[in-house]
Parts: C-alpha cells; structure tokens; sequence
C-alpha cells in the first residue's frame, strides 16, 4: 500500500507536470522509478540500465542492459523491473509543451512515437555517457530561471531523438508466448491510468469494456 506522505509527493510532482508541461527527473536504485505518476497524457522517454519487461502494444521485450525508450500516450505499455538496481532519467512532456507552434512536426508523426512502432534501443556505454549529460543538463535547467530555457528544453529533447534515430530497434519480441501475460499487464496499466479523476475537465476516458478491448488492440 503507498504511503500518504508517497501518495502526497506524487500529488504534488503531477501538479507541478500539468502546469509546466515537463518534468525530468533521475531514477536511482528506485525499482518502481519509471512509473512515479499517474499523469498518462505525456509523451515519455527512459534511460535506464538494469533488467525489465515491457509490454508495448501487441509485443512483449526482455531488455537487459541501457535502453532509450519512447513512450506514447495513446498506445498502452506496462513496464516491469527485473533487477533489484534499477537506475537513470525519465523525462515527461506534453505534446503543447513540444508544440510551441504550427510549425513544429506532431509528435503522432514522429517514426519513435507512432503506433506501430518499435520505440526501444540498445544503447552502448558510450552512447549512454553521452544521453546521461543530456539528461542532466534538463534537469538542471527546469529550475533555473532563464527566460528561454523551455526552448533550451525542447532542443536537449530534440537531440535525444535524433540520436535514436541513428540508431536500430531492439527487435527480440516475443509475440505469442507472452501474450496473456502482456494484456493482463497492459490492462492493469490502462486501469490504473483512470484513477485518481483529477477534476470534471479530466473525466475517465474508459467506460466500457469495448473500450478497454480496442486499446489493448493497439
């Protein structure tokens, strides 16, 4: 059972998230850091170096090791810790804060964000050296006053992506065998999103049970 002071915290760092619109933060020996909200409507991105499951649409992947992972908020995952050391950065951001103007790509377009695609990457020690200073230098910026450090933001985020991009796909799915196992993860994930109802602008976006089929479909 989460504790109040926890319950508190959480309370707190997602109203902070809604009204800035980003929020990075590091994960340290924290087995259940990359899941520290209950704001679902964000685009998300992990670097994180242990072991875990992630069930991703209609696909379930045993990482080991550093992965970059990129993720959509209108595709379901569930994201299970293996390994008892669990460590790296998360950053949370909505769509308006990447946005800023009609100008800028939709992040629906976007090859890591799409449905359909495959957002996970190995990364090497090099590599994570590299992404690990990025990750730093956002979270250091989100709390100092500089008049133009949301686009600074925006462009550390940028960065990232491009460098998945350079990248290939983790590509050691497994479909079938972990089929149950994945929608029972990604339906307890989808149900959790739901709650707590946050205000009459956030009603539950998911009533039926035709509702939850279709976003377990995707």
């Amino acid at each position: 059972m989460q504790k109040k002071g926890s319950e508190r915290s959480v309370s707190a760092f997602n109203n902070e998230l809604k009204l800035k619109g980003f929020n990075a933060f590091q994960i340290e020996d924290d087995s259940n850091g990359v899941r520290s909200y209950s704001r679902k409507d964000f685009y998300k991105i992990c670097l994180t170096t242990g072991e875990s499951i992630i069930n991703y649409a209609e696909r379930s992947y045993d990482m080991k090791g550093t992965i970059l992972f990129f993720a959509n908020p209108n595709v379901a995952y569930s994201w299970e810790t293996i390994s008892r050391t669990y460590v790296g950065y998360t950053c949370l951001f909505s769509e308006d804060f990447y946005k800023p103007s009609d100008r800028t790509e939709s992040l629906q377009h976007s090859p890591l964000f799409k449905v359909g695609g495959t957002p996970i990457f190995h990364i090497s020690e090099e590599k994570r050296e590299f992404l690990n200073g990025i990750f730093r230098n956002m979270i250091a910026e989100q709390s100092t006053s500089y008049a133009f450090k949301d686009d600074l933001i925006r462009n550390y985020i940028n960065l990232i992506i491009h460098e998945a991009l350079k990248l290939q796909p983790a590509d050691e799915f497994d479909q079938v065998k972990n089929a149950a196992h994945r929608i029972t993860n990604v339906f307890l994930e989808l149900l959790e999103r739901q709650f707590p109802v946050e205000g009459s602008d956030r009603p539950l976006q998911l009533r039926t049970a035709q509702d939850y089929a279709t976003n377990l479909e995707q």
